[in-house]
């Protein structure tokens, strides 16, 4: 049995769903290092006996380049670069290293600086990068890795799970926004932008939002805006088996796990151009529409023009999604993983 040493910041489902899909496909084991999970997303998380999990707080820096030296790993996975003592066991390795991050490239000074520090001190303690798209392929190079050696699809949801909700068009229609009530998220102006082109349809919408965070307690209140809270993944998988369309508004989204989770489920979608994963799951006119991310104007203009859309219209944009998700699984980013360890 191949073994494999995961360094990782909080544990989510689709990670797991991942890992599993890893260990049981090709037969590996998972030693998985991480910290305790957001206090605003607290999912209780289910895996396979095959991954083991530790708490980071177990470990200091001896003992992290301890468990690195004497794992007999072929492969050590580290979620970016944010724990120096993560980096620090790294010298120890004595098998290859994959980094795995999200960091879009922006250009930014901070980033040219970032880029130049990470040359000389990050990416020598690297075999290979591990990046969910375009922009953080981009980032990855100017940190010094060869294409060869960088590695797409680093994020997948459960995308036989997701593809399994049947799902049942709801009456009144309903828009679906999951994620943290922060101002990032650009909720606020969200809710504004949903009421004024509701009022003017002949049918109006809901706006259903999961989720919680520091703008929860001041969310606007109206018949039309419904707020469930934080929901566990098996929650969110009966809610989702009923809604017409999803939408994520974020000012920054390096990736958005929960696109590609709509996605699978048959929806339709409005993405902000800030949101990452909408190169790989959103088609303007095919199967959602963008808008340009921060302006209100733009975003009741995308809200408009799903609104109306008509009920064949938005089965037939959900298919599509569906279509677009299968481009990243589980079984996908397993077998990248598996052709990188000796």
């Amino acid at each position: 049995m191949k073994r494999i040493l995961v360094l990782y910041k909080e544990l989510a489902g689709y990670f797991l769903a991942c890992l599993d899909q890893l260990c049981e496909e090709y037969n590996v084991h998972a030693d998985v290092i991480a910290y305790p999970v957001h206090k605003d997303a607290p999912f209780q998380l289910k895996h396979s006996p095959r991954i083991t999990v530790l708490s980071r707080a177990e470990f200091d820096r001896n003992s992290l380049r301890e468990k690195v030296v004497d794992g007999n790993y072929k492969l050590i996975f580290t979620g970016g670069w944010f724990d120096k003592d993560y980096l620090h066991a790294l010298s120890a390795r004595q098998c290859p290293a994959l980094l795995g991050f999200d960091n879009p490239w922006q250009g930014t000074l901070k980033q040219q600086l970032a880029s130049l520090y990470g040359r000389m001190v990050i990416k020598p303690k690297f075999d290979y990068a591990f990046v969910p798209g375009s922009k953080q392929k981009n980032f990855a190079r100017r940190l010094g890795f060869a294409d060869s050696r960088i590695i797409a699809g680093a994020y997948s949801c459960d995308v036989p799970k997701f593809s399994s909700i049947q799902r049942n068009t709801a009456n009144p229609k309903r828009l679906i926004y999951v994620g943290r009530y922060a101002p990032v998220k650009f909720i606020p102006q969200l809710f504004d932008a949903f009421l004024e082109v509701n009022k003017s349809l002949q049918q109006p919408w809901e706006l259903h939002c999961v989720g919680t965070g520091p703008l929860y307690e001041s969310r606007t209140i109206d018949t039309h805006i419904h707020h469930h809270g934080f929901m566990q993944p098996d929650e969110l998988m009966a809610f989702m088996a009923k809604g017409d369309a999803f939408i994520l508004p974020s000012l920054h989204e390096p990736w958005g796990l929960v696109v590609h989770e709509f996605a699978a489920a048959g929806y339709p979608m409005i993405l902000s151009d800030a949101v990452c994963a909408g190169e790989a799951f959103l088609q303007a006119g095919f199967n959602g529409y963008t808008f340009r991310s921060g302006n209100t104007a733009s975003l009741k203009e995308a809200l408009t023009k799903l609104l109306i859309t008509s009920d064949s219209e938005l089965k037939l944009m959900g298919e599509r999604s569906k279509s677009l998700a299968q481009s990243i699984t589980p079984s996908s980013w397993a077998k990248s993983i598996h052709a990188l360890m000796a």
